[in-house]
């Protein structure tokens, strides 16, 4: 049953009747197979930034939408993670434009997945597979991919220095595959991010990590560093049931320092496998 525990503004349709065109950025990054991401704005997306590999190739690209620290208005504040998980082959969008000013708010990152789903297949978009979205964010921009739980097209969730600040116990309704990169005793969502972890029901798919790096972790660091590295593991495990990701999240994470908890892992059904369109819900 869907709670309505945060406050969340449904969006009953976006204008896709603007032409698309796309305005490219001098911003590009990632060590991926699909060339360097590329980050750009579409105008039938206002105050949103789109991340992209520049050599897409064939590939099926899924979804990553998310929300910035202290809920930023700056799209390309986290350019060096997104910029890294577009050059595996995925579509990422930030809210917010490059360089703006101000916040954003949740709705603006369920505009994200709604303009994602609309344009799946078409165009420039051919490749997206909107049937894979995982929402996730940094901090503040953590919380607006919380809000996005109970949404049925959402598979995962990823939490980055963050955790709930209101409806404190609220995670012990969450069934979705989730995964927690804290900054260790120093990063100022820690007690927030390790008391959601604990709440979740023991059987929904979780991995939570930590490293002594304080809040926001590695986030700027090149390719997102090691905060990067637990995220691209990560999606690339529960959308291509990739086998080093895998190996990565159940042990490999040791020889980067990482202090990890876990749930119920091996319940994890990768949408790779079978039916793409697992929601996990």
């Amino acid at each position: 049953m869907k709670l309505n525990l945060f406050v969340v503004a449904a969006v009953a349709g976006a204008a896709y009747s603007t032409p698309m065109e796309r305005r490219e950025f001098n911003t590009s990054g990632g060590d991926g197979p699909y060339g360097p991401g590329q980050l750009f704005t579409e105008t039938s997306l206002p105050q949103h930034t789109i991340y992209m590999p520049s050599k897409p190739g064939n590939a099926s690209l899924p979804v990553l939408v998310w929300g910035n620290g202290g809920c930023s208005a700056e799209g390309d504040s986290n350019s060096e993670l997104l910029n890294q998980i577009a050059s595996y082959g995925y579509l990422a969008i930030a809210s917010g434009s490059p360089g703006q000013q101000g916040n954003t708010t949740s709705q603006q990152m369920t505009e994200s997945i709604t303009w994602a789903v609309a344009n799946a297949g078409k165009g420039a978009y051919a490749n997206v597979d909107a049937t894979k979205i995982m929402a996730a964010g940094f901090s503040c921009g953590g919380i607006q991919a919380y809000d996005q739980i109970w949404d049925s097209r959402v598979a995962t969730i990823g939490i980055f220095s963050s955790g709930l600040l209101t409806n404190t116990t609220a995670a012990s309704s969450f069934n979705k595959p989730i995964l927690y990169c804290l900054g260790g005793t120093t990063d100022i969502a820690y007690e927030n991010g390790e008391r959601d972890f604990d709440n979740l029901p023991a059987n929904t798919p979780s991995w939570k990590g930590n490293l002594d790096v304080g809040h926001g972790g590695t986030l700027y660091d090149v390719n997102g560093g090691l905060f990067g590295k637990a995220g691209l593991n990560w999606i690339q495990w529960v959308f291509r049931d990739d086998a080093a990701g895998k190996a990565y999240l159940q042990s490999g994470y040791t020889a980067d320092g990482w202090q990890v908890e876990t749930h119920a892992l091996d319940q994890l059904k990768p949408s790779a496998k079978g039916n793409g369109t697992r929601r996990f819900s």
